[in-house]
């Protein structure tokens, strides 16, 4: 299909607003191409008119996932403004930091969640405004100025800051991705050249929309399309995932590993014809597993996918016609993008060599915002390192290995926790697994697996004789240890330090 010349992240709304066919629906409501652009003209008219915050840049979203979400969104790319989530399952102190960090003066919530942000900010010392969606009213809140380090200036550039997201780091402040309008448009319409997606698609999501996976991926691509989206409610619940699936003829979705776990526990008793392509990406996903996965979506192509945040975020797919010959594999770069896996001297390695993955392409960030020094150390002659470690095979497929800056070196051989975390996923009564470093007198370092099950009674001894069966010797855990959780990370990815 030709793809029209849309450049900044309002125009895929300005261009449907004449459109009468529902664009997305959630529990509660639906609405229209028509209706969300009328909503949006109206709530950043409002916003424009009655803020005394006109030069600030940053706008905040404090909303769950639904159509709210979706009315927000766009009524910031409406005004020419950075749009900002802020989850709403964070603390007072988390929510105030995100602000402050960010230099966030304006946010747009509903009455759901005012009570909550508003609550928030008592004692706060800035000036806030906050727009609440269903009285389009907007409250301003008394404090000192802030001062801004950037600011509104005249005219806007596709190169302009759209949305900035959280990484999945394991830092207490994760830092924030800085994607411009390219980059969003560039990768929506890989996207589409990839998957062959068209406006008779429909897309169920179930991933918290302030995930890139989920923003580019989904809700923007399906916007862009004139396509619809559904949003299921969360928490994820696999039966009400499939039920969705059949009750709204769902043709593609979403979903990492951990939710298709749970999916293929249940009865098949759900009418999952209409679905074409079900993706996945962002986390563990073994072989043993991936087959059952398949088994089960027995008509549907099951797409393993590999992105992050700094990307827009896809990079790569494994297409429906290499799922079975290249099982494992994320596959190869998706259009308009080049991959790459380089030495510590960002030479490129032979095929069957492991090394660093590298990214180039309109999708790549424009940097970590007021992190100049870390945007420095990944973005190196129009490269983005990804700290990823994967190889190519002899046709040019990729596979990922694991995480530099997550190597154990035990013995002065290198492990990568990744490869023995995914052995030990593929232990039926396994919900979810961590391999640690610990320290060794001898070795220097050992691993260490964290495992907690699914009420399935394992014993430590058995995982440890699976572990030999599967890996070398100085990969095998040194320890097992039962916990009834693992820490997650702000992107609810486990956390590793």
């Amino acid at each position: 299909m030709v793809l029209s010349k849309r450049e900044f992240i309002k125009d895929i709304i300005l261009e449907q607003q004449h459109n009468n066919k529902i664009a997305i629906e959630d529990e509660k409501e639906h609405i229209t191409y028509r209706e969300l652009h009328n909503t949006c003209t109206k709530i950043s008219e409002t916003i424009q008119r009655e803020s005394d915050c006109k030069n600030n840049r940053n706008v905040g979203i404090f909303l769950n996932n639904s159509v709210d979400y979706a009315k927000a969104y766009f009524s910031i790319a409406y005004m020419d403004r950075t749009i900002i989530p802020v989850e709403v399952t964070l603390s007072k102190e988390q929510i105030v930091s995100i602000l402050d960090y960010c230099e966030i003066s304006t946010i747009i919530t509903n009455k759901k969640y005012f009570e909550q942000l508003t609550n928030s900010l008592q004692d706060y010392e800035y000036f806030m405004e906050i727009f609440c969606i269903e009285e389009n009213k907007l409250y301003q809140f008394e404090g000192k100025s802030r001062l801004l380090s950037e600011s509104m200036e005249s005219g806007v550039s596709v190169q302009d800051t759209a949305i900035m997201l959280h990484t999945s780091g394991t830092t207490s402040n994760p830092k924030r991705v800085m994607l411009t309008h390219n980059n969003l448009i560039t990768n929506v319409k890989s996207n589409i050249k990839s998957l062959k997606l068209n406006e008779e698609d429909k897309s169920l999501i179930v991933l918290p929309m302030y995930f890139g996976y989920c923003n580019s991926s989904q809700f923007l691509t399906h916007m862009y399309l004139g396509a619809s989206v559904v949003i299921a409610p969360q928490p994820f619940n696999p039966a009400r995932f499939l039920s969705f699936i059949e009750k709204y003829s769902i043709t593609n979705t979403t979903c990492i590993p951990s939710m298709l776990f749970l999916t293929i526990a249940m009865k098949k008793k759900y009418d999952l014809t209409s679905l074409r392509y079900l993706c996945f990406g962002g986390g563990l996903m073994p072989v043993e597993k991936l087959e059952k996965i398949i088994s089960y979506f027995s008509n549907t192509s099951v797409i393993q996918t590999y992105g992050l945040t700094e990307a827009s975020p896809r990079v790569t797919c494994l297409l429906p016609e290499d799922a079975f010959k290249k099982i494992g594999s994320v596959g190869k770069a998706i259009p308009d993008v080049t991959v790459d896996v380089v030495d510590e001297n960002g030479i490129s390695v032979n095929k069957g060599e492991r090394g660093e993955i590298v990214v180039k392409g309109n999708n790549v960030m424009k940097g970590y915002y007021k992190h100049p020094e870390a945007t420095s150390k990944v973005l190196k002659n129009g490269w983005l390192h990804t700290g990823d470690i994967g190889m190519f095979d002899q046709d040019g497929y990729l596979y990922i290995v694991g995480r530099i800056k997550n190597l154990i070196i035990s013995g002065g051989l290198n492990i990568y926790p990744e490869e023995i975390e995914e052995v030990i996923t593929s232990i039926d009564g396994v919900k979810e697994v961590l391999v640690v470093s610990e320290k060794h007198d001898l070795l220097g370092e050992m691993p260490v697996a964290k495992i907690v099950t699914d009420g399935t009674e394992l014993v430590a001894t058995e995982i440890i004789s699976y572990c030999r069966q599967k890996l070398d010797s100085h990969k095998i855990p040194k320890r097992v240890i039962f916990c009834e959780k693992i820490e997650k990370t702000y992107n609810g990815k486990i956390k590793r330090g």
